[in-house]
């Protein structure tokens, strides 16, 4: 049988996020020379946003079984359950397998035994087991991670503070390298109407504001910042999943400014990919955002970023970026106004350093990357994970 990838943890590309990963991975697999297979929640998303295009066949999951799933009280229950979720992409694992975790955060969430069952399944017929780009949060590490983690042939994580945690684990076969979507290429795409020389880019979250009923008058108060000094405010919704869709809580954030203000407002529409709002990420002055890979698309093209953070992500990005003076966690949301506006004041200055920071680690990142999986030091790991 012939080698072949299996990304799996993708949720759907209408998480830009999880698209913008698998956009800018999928290249670098396909040096391999292998099919790759894409194991997915919702395939008429990824064809929406042409990743169907990218791969050699999505791989749907049977959502219909999530309910049984929830109703199972423990871990080993709910994955017996997740195995029938998945039961279709499963099925493709055999000992020529390279199964390849790409949901960045899922080893963040209590149902990250859907990812231990591609694990467990590969590592049985004596395949490959790697995961690509991801986030742990450290004190969910509990021993039955650990024991999972361990097992993997390789992790490349893409921030230093889960780095940390697993060597703290003594999981030694983890690799930091950047998330891979800070190597995604903007695509050019017409700007909105609106549009002016100085726009400022806002992202507001959903998931935020359930954390912190006052942090939409945070953002209210930091639109109406920007809007006093910039030309025109964009809009930016990153992820537009029905029960967690950024529109919303933009939408509820625009009700709430003058008519003067909202004549001033654009938005990145929703037919966009996550290259095309990269692109339009990229046109502005400044971004303020909560989605994590909205700040990966400011910082990846030098624009002055700062970030409401709800999780290790956030923190190990901008950290490992130098840029943890613009990085609030959820309940220091108060003080987003008056940084937003020190941000604009000191934009150009942030701009430079960024773009320094940038070059340096995408010109050594960009060399060690290119070989798919793994650096030029790993190139001979990789062969051998590979076996090429």
């Amino acid at each position: 049988p012939m080698k072949k990838l299996l990304l799996y943890g993708h949720g759907g590309a209408y998480n830009h996020g999880a698209e913008a990963i698998v956009r800018a991975s999928v290249p670098m697999f396909r040096q391999m020379g292998f099919p790759i297979f894409l194991s997915t929640h919702f395939p008429e998303q990824d064809r929406t946003f042409g990743l169907d295009k990218l791969v050699d066949k999505l791989i749907p999951a049977d959502l219909s079984l999530a309910a049984l799933e929830k109703q199972q009280p423990h871990f080993e229950g709910k994955a017996e359950a997740a195995k029938q979720i998945y039961q279709e992409a499963l099925a493709l694992v055999d000992g020529e397998t390279v199964c390849i975790g790409i949901g960045g955060d899922n080893y963040c969430y209590p149902n990250w035994h859907r990812q231990s069952i591609f694990h467990e399944a590969v590592k049985q017929c004596g395949g490959k087991s790697i995961l690509w780009g991801c986030s742990i949060q450290p004190e969910m590490i509990d021993s039955r991670m650990e024991a999972v983690l361990r097992t993997h042939d390789r992790i490349y994580v893409r921030e230093s503070v889960t780095a940390r945690a697993l060597e703290e684990h003594g999981i030694s076969q983890a690799v930091c390298l950047p998330d891979p979507a800070f190597f995604l290429t903007p695509e050019e795409t017409v700007l909105p109407e609106n549009f002016g020389t100085h726009t400022a880019a806002l992202n507001v979250s959903p998931m935020v504001l359930r954390k912190s009923e006052a942090l939409m008058d945070c953002f209210v108060e930091t639109a109406h910042n920007l809007l006093e000094r910039a030309d025109a405010l964009l809009l930016v919704p990153h992820v537009l999943m029905p029960s967690d869709d950024d529109q919303t809580a933009l939408n509820a954030l625009a009700q709430r400014l003058s008519p003067q203000e909202r004549a001033r407002v654009c938005w990145a529409g929703g037919h966009l990919n996550a290259a095309q709002r990269k692109y339009l990420i990229a046109q502005c002055e400044l971004l303020v955002c909560c989605r994590t890979h909205a700040s990966i698309a400011g910082y990846s093209t030098g624009v002055p970023t700062l970030v409401l953070g709800y999780s290790v992500k956030a923190e190990g990005i901008a950290a490992d970026l130098g840029r943890g003076h613009w990085l609030l966690s959820v309940p220091e949301g108060a003080k987003l106004p008056d940084l937003t506006t020190a941000l604009w004041e000191r934009r150009g200055d942030v701009r430079t350093a960024l773009q320094a920071r940038q070059e340096h680690m995408m010109g050594r990142e960009k060399r060690m990357i290119l070989y798919g999986v793994g650096s030029i030091e790993l190139r001979k790991d990789a062969e051998s994970l590979f076996q090429l």
